[in-house]
């Protein structure tokens, strides 16, 4: 009995040491400069651990805090992929949100995954990254759903900031579901796509009833296939290839990334639905600029601009149209998004 327990004992350790290798093994992917830094690490944020990657070529460049889209969609390996240059531009820091990607743990409190909770863990992190590197503004990039949380830390902490840049932002998000809706059913009814029309026609925009989830896949669907998320693309097949081939990312985090992604969704969608970025921010304090393809429908990039005409940026703000892309200019025309988001920043320093 006692060497069944002893051999019982010794694969439980076995186990955990190879669930361990696998939850934390990190191969850093090569920088291009010797002198540059390039970690991947916790950070405590509300009680909560969170991971980051920060990375750049020249230790004396600026901070580039990057909050990624979804809710729930982490990638820590997006901006190294995608857009590699902005390591010689920035520090570029790319963190994986409360409960999302490498941040997913099964036992976060979902009462915790709130709009506000995720502008105060961005608060807590600018002030992290503002002590370890001494300095005392950061610059700050939302992504879709990142743009949220993204300008209202730039309009509630302008002193910690030298600028805000939001790619595919959100103006009312409410009213961009009505008009993306009204987009792809009429790209499928100029392609005369039956299949299409018959689960379009039964969504409701405002995404409110108990299958809205279902809704929504449906119509993100029809929109890929219409163009409306990529241009240049009518997949989601490189997004899943990055995700597995990123180094930053262990087998373990790959099986739950899905479960992060679907309950940050869950949770924050509803909240969300309902906030509007006009009468709630009208004026921000810091430099301002918005990035949107021109065939954005998954954040109207009509909605956008209207916004940023109404908005008041005395510190100067700049909209960009890039021409070639759709919702996710990283992917599209990364080329116009890294010399934009490279003048703004030795503009506003």
């Amino acid at each position: 009995m006692g060497r069944l327990i002893r051999m019982a004992a010794w694969v439980v350790i076995l186990a955990v040491l190879i669930l361990s290798a696998f939850l934390f093994y990190y191969r850093k992917a090569d920088l291009r400069s010797s002198s540059g830094i390039n970690t991947l690490e916790i950070v405590d944020l509300g009680g909560d651990k969170q991971w980051v990657s920060i990375r750049g070529n020249d230790p004396a460049k600026p901070v580039l805090l990057f909050l990624h889209g979804g809710p729930g969609s982490a990638n820590l390996a997006k901006l190294r992929l995608q857009v590699p240059v902005l390591e010689d531009h920035f520090i570029v820091v790319n963190w994986d949100q409360r409960g999302a990607g490498k941040s997913y743990h099964p036992w976060i409190d979902p009462r915790t995954l709130t709009l506000e909770r995720f502008i105060n863990d961005g608060h807590l992190l600018t002030g992290v990254l503002k002590e370890r590197f001494h300095v005392d503004k950061i610059y700050l990039m939302g992504f879709s759903w990142g743009t949220i949380p993204g300008l209202s830390l730039a309009a509630r902490y302008p002193e910690d900031y030298h600028g805000y840049i939001g790619v595919g932002q959100i103006a009312d998000l409410s009213r961009g579901e009505e008009r993306s809706l009204d987009w792809v059913m009429r790209a499928a009814e100029e392609d005369g796509n039956e299949i299409a029309l018959s689960e379009l026609t039964s969504i409701d925009p405002g995404y409110y009833g108990v299958n809205w989830q279902d809704q929504l896949a449906r119509e993100r669907k029809w929109l890929l296939h219409y163009g409306g998320v990529y241009h240049t693309a009518r997949s989601y097949d490189h997004e899943m290839k990055m995700l597995f081939s990123a180094s930053e990312y262990s087998w373990i985090n790959r099986a739950f990334w899905p479960m992060g992604s679907t309950q940050s969704l869950k949770h924050l969608w509803p909240q969300i639905m309902s906030f509007r970025f006009p009468g709630t921010v009208d004026r921000v304090e810091i430099p301002i600029m918005f990035i949107s393809g021109r065939y954005d429908w998954n954040a109207p990039a009509e909605l956008a601009e209207e916004y940023f005409q109404l908005l008041d940026a005395p510190a100067g703000k700049t909209f960009i149209w890039s021409e070639q892309a759709a919702h996710d200019v990283f992917y599209d025309e990364p080329d116009c998004l890294v010399q934009a988001v490279a003048a703004f920043s030795k503009g506003h320093r």
